[in-house]
């Protein structure tokens, strides 16, 4: 039986943390970079993962390298980091909801200096990556989806290739604008229901039972009923991140730009801005920020 593949990992954090250890349960050998959060990477190294803080010490050591980190600019970052150990042949994968265009431009870039590159960015939040099952959407070229898929298959239960490079973080932008825009949504629809003085568990049970239901209403919704608004664990400023990456992709496409898009993001940036950003989305709920406005 072949030796599995040696995976360095970067970007142990909320999602990233159980991603990285169904790797080390299928059996990889796994290096871990430091992450300035360390219970996940504590409980790595624990269970036989070794940490480095050196990128290229962490790419010499490694036969692929997976990427999870916070938007466009740091995986650039990091991939400037790893280059002095990077060798022809390697294979990065990127599970970072990011920028396509960026995708695009790092993906050419390694492949001049023979490096494979595929973006896997995942669908589904930090309980299902910590019970693998997540759902990966996979941008590469053709040849390459095997190697992807044999990886990413680890800890995700449904693995779909969407096409070429960059159509994976395509497709990822296309699911959160369905996601978090219902966040929006219900943020507006209970808020006005407390105005109104409609009855929230009451509107939930209907909403449970009708068209309305999602995963979304029963993650960010259903604690709030009992005074929970950190239910739908997902960041106001990756929300924010994510709908600019968004309108930067249809504002440059054939269609136009997406004014729905905007809307929405101009929620997001508002609660940013209000120094809500390392809040989750389901704060929106909470009525504390009403007594705020007034």
């Amino acid at each position: 039986m072949p030796e599995l593949e040696r995976i360095g990992f970067i970007g142990a954090g909320l999602m990233g943390r159980g991603m990285a250890a169904h790797l080390l349960k299928t059996g990889h050998p796994l290096t871990v970079f430091v992450h300035r959060n360390r219970d996940g990477v504590d409980h790595l190294v624990a269970s036989g993962a070794r940490e480095t803080d050196s990128l290229p010490h962490l790419a010499e050591n490694s036969d692929v390298i997976v990427l999870c980190v916070s938007n466009a600019d740091t995986v650039r970052s990091v991939l400037e980091g790893l280059l002095p150990g990077l060798r022809t042949g390697q294979l990065v994968i990127d599970a970072t909801t990011s920028n396509p265009k960026v995708t695009r431009q790092v993906a050419a870039w390694l492949e001049d200096r023979g490096i494979r590159y595929a973006d896997a960015p995942v669908t589904g939040g930090p309980n299902e990556s910590a019970a693998g099952q997540l759902g990966s959407l996979v941008g590469c070229k053709d040849q390459d989806f095997d190697a992807v898929r044999r990886i990413v298959a680890c800890y995700s239960k449904v693995v779909h290739r969407i096409g070429g490079i960059g159509t994976g973080h395509q497709a990822k932008l296309l699911n959160n604008f369905v996601t978090q825009g219902t966040g929006a949504l219900l943020a507006e629809a209970y808020r006005r229901a407390r105005d109104n003085g409609v009855d929230w568990k009451a509107l939930y049970s209907v909403m449970e039972a009708g068209a309305a239901r999602s995963g979304t209403l029963e993650k960010m919704v259903k604690p709030a009923l009992d005074g929970n608004y950190d239910g739908s664990r997902f960041s106001l400023r990756n929300a924010l991140k994510d709908y600019s990456y968004f309108c930067e992709m249809t504002d440059e496409s054939s269609r136009g730009p997406s004014q729905l898009a905007h809307d929405i993001r101009d929620i997001f940036k508002q609660a940013v801005d209000a120094g809500l950003g390392e809040r989750y989305v389901s704060v929106l709920l909470d009525p504390e920020l009403d007594k705020r406005r007034t």
